[in-house]
């Protein structure tokens, strides 16, 4: 009789039969057999995704891991191979990887190295010329001068000799010789430099700090802030370079910032996020069990209860498919049920009556 209308399995005893699954499957009004979503469950023991497919399902990693023992996922080393792809040095971190460079160095595309250019910030703290090369850079000096201590200049006439009493520089002339002042400085008595107070007049051009330094002085801006053009401030967006070391969320404020958490989250030390223990007050309102997740939770029924509204339980009603396998008489109990026989008859393994 056509499988005694079994889906799959159809298993013959005494007085009648009973259809039954194959693995991942699961009996659905007594003769159909419907998928199992193995991912359901602590998403199917899964470390990282779970796929669930007809009759089966299987586990997968995020981006940077590899899948092992079918479930578990371990870190890929991508600096093992061709060093990563980078051109100097490879990191390798879990799940992901970065590349750095050598000194004299910085970072192009994330992973080219090209070389710094030393020269154009503060000319190298070079006096006179100052040289890029590969991975380096090197100082010299204008015609009729020497260097020393690989950045200064000195004049190689008779201003050698105790720099011809000047305080800064010695020019040398024709039978002779003058004092002046680097920039900054002013001349008094004929060689000696004082400083200039540039901040004195209109702070100096700043926008918000004028600090007068030796023979110069520096724009500097308020905490939250970064110097434009060298005088000028501009708000610093603290989010744009590492999400402002926010751990979810960064907003940007004129001057500062400040980190939030994603729902089911809440906000520790002003930078990380922690879960939000929902099952910690009032069982999440879960009538029977709550269980926390990252970001979020879910109820869960006792055996012999169904979920409702995802909160509430609901009887399970066992005796009203197949009798609950009562030879006689199934009699529903919550979360339960019982198999009884009837009057003459006596019950026997829980279900049958003899």
């Amino acid at each position: 009789m056509s499988n005694g209308g079994c889906q799959h399995i159809c298993k013959n005893t005494p007085g009648s039969y009973q259809c039954q699954c194959r693995p991942g499957y699961k009996l659905s009004n007594g003769k159909k057999c419907i998928d199992i979503n193995e991912c359901a469950k602590e998403n199917g023991d899964c470390q990282h995704n779970c796929l669930n497919l007809v009759g089966s399902y299987k586990c997968s990693c995020k981006s940077g891991y590899q899948l092992v023992n079918n479930k578990q996922c371990s870190d890929i080393n991508e600096c093992a191979k061709e060093n990563g792809g980078c051109h100097h040095n490879c990191l390798n971190s879990v799940g992901s990887y970065k590349c750095s460079c050598k000194l004299g160095y910085q970072l192009v595309n994330n992973k080219q190295c090209s070389d710094i250019n030393e020269c154009t910030k503060g000319n190298g703290g070079c006096h006179h010329n100052c040289h890029n090369s590969v991975g380096s850079y090197k100082c010299s000096c204008k015609s009729g001068y020497q260097l020393v201590n690989n950045k200064q200049c000195s004049d190689a006439n008779e201003c050698s000799k105790s720099n011809g009493g000047c305080q800064h520089i010695c020019n040398n002339t024709q039978g002779s010789y003058h004092c002046q002042c680097r920039l900054g400085y002013k001349l008094i008595n004929g060689k000696k430099c004082v400083d200039i107070n540039e901040c004195y007049k209109s702070n100096g051009g700043c926008q918000h700090i004028c600090k007068s330094t030796q023979g110069s002085y520096q724009c500097q801006c308020r905490l939250g802030y970064k110097l434009n053009n060298g005088k000028k401030c501009i708000d610093i967006n603290e989010c744009a370079k590492g999400n402002g070391d926010c751990q979810h969320n960064c907003l940007n404020l004129v001057g500062s910032y400040k980190c939030s958490c994603k729902s089911g989250y809440q906000l520790v030390a002003k930078k990380l996020c922690i879960d939000m223990n929902e099952c910690s007050e009032s069982k999440g309102g879960c009538q029977h069990i709550c269980k926390n997740t990252p970001g979020s939770y879910y109820c869960e029924c006792r055996l012999g209860y169904n979920l409702t509204n995802h909160k509430n339980c609901a009887d399970i009603n066992e005796c009203s498919i197949s009798n609950g396998g009562c030879q006689h008489v199934c009699k529903n109990t919550p979360g339960s049920y019982q198999c009884q026989c009837r009057l003459g008859y006596k019950l026997n393994n829980g279900k049958k009556c003899i």
